[in-house]
């Protein structure tokens, strides 16, 4: 969730929420506007003062701050700046310069696969840079998609967020609906709460892309397997903020009693060096 400052005055037009849009359309200005701050969800950008859209689908703001897009469907086009889970089909290329990896960006993807280059990695060079393999996961960013081209990805930022890149193989990914998923995203949704109350009790880590794929890590089995299932219960209860909150509480309940789990074993080594 990107936080951005935003200037001075009223509250957001209630007139503008709700409202259909497509790439490039503005939803709100925020010139007027008295929120110090604002937090982008899934489907928007910030340019300037005006949030804009990202995709098709409708416009939604919660308050305090929060804006976000919404669709009702299940197909993901691809968004320069959306964050999102691939799994590497094979890799391509001769020279370490040119090589890429295919990416599968999933089945309910307008444009199925998307091209990785091998040094968009932070830290990558031409010697020292992942080995990735058939089946592995990545968590990138959408770097540029064209109407005929193929979608760019990177693993690396301008700023100092490192959480891009591999992700352990011995982690589970959950693969849900582009609503949910999306909803996880977002500030002040039951989702975001539960994983937040989640991540006060329960050492894990998590990566969400809003292309439906969420890829959960303990560390231990048992652990792992109760959490993979408070997000199917959570995607199935459909938005309902007590019955979330309820599976979580029983979730973490069971976690922290537990004596016997299982610890993973994560031999996971992606990096490695070459002599070129």
């Amino acid at each position: 969730m990107d936080v951005m400052d935003t200037t001075d005055a009223d509250e957001v037009p209630k007139r503008r929420t709700q409202q259909i849009c497509i790439p490039g359309d503005v939803a709100f200005n925020l010139t007027n506007q008295s929120m110090k701050t604002v937090s982008l969800g899934p489907g928007v950008r910030k340019v300037q003062s005006d949030i804009m859209a990202t995709r098709v689908g409708v416009m939604q703001y919660r308050p305090p701050a929060t804006f976000f897009l919404s669709t009702t469907g299940d197909s993901y086009s691809p968004a320069t700046g959306d964050d999102v889970i691939g799994v590497v089909v094979k890799r391509k290329g001769h020279e370490v310069s040119e090589q890429t990896y295919v990416v599968d960006l999933g089945r309910n993807t307008g444009r199925q696969t998307g091209i990785l280059p091998i040094l968009a990695f932070k830290g990558a060079t031409k010697r020292y840079r992942p080995n990735l393999k058939k089946g592995d996961l990545i968590y990138g960013r959408i770097r540029r998609t064209t109407p005929d081209g193929p979608v760019r990805l990177t693993c690396t930022s301008n700023t100092n967020q490192s959480f891009w890149g591999p992700l352990r193989r011995t982690g589970a990914l959950y693969r849900a609906s582009l609503p949910f998923a999306r909803r996880c995203l977002t500030d002040g949704s039951p989702e975001h709460d539960m994983i937040q109350q989640v991540g006060v009790r329960v050492p894990f880590e998590t990566a969400i892309g809003v292309n439906g794929r969420i890829w959960l890590y303990t560390g231990m089995e048992k652990s792992q397997n109760l959490l993979y299932s408070l997000f199917r219960d959570a995607e199935a209860a459909k938005g309902d903020g007590d019955v979330i909150r309820k599976a979580t509480a029983r979730v973490v309940q069971e976690i922290a009693s537990m004596s016997d789990d299982i610890p993973l074993e994560d031999n996971t080594q992606y990096w490695v060096t070459r002599v070129v």
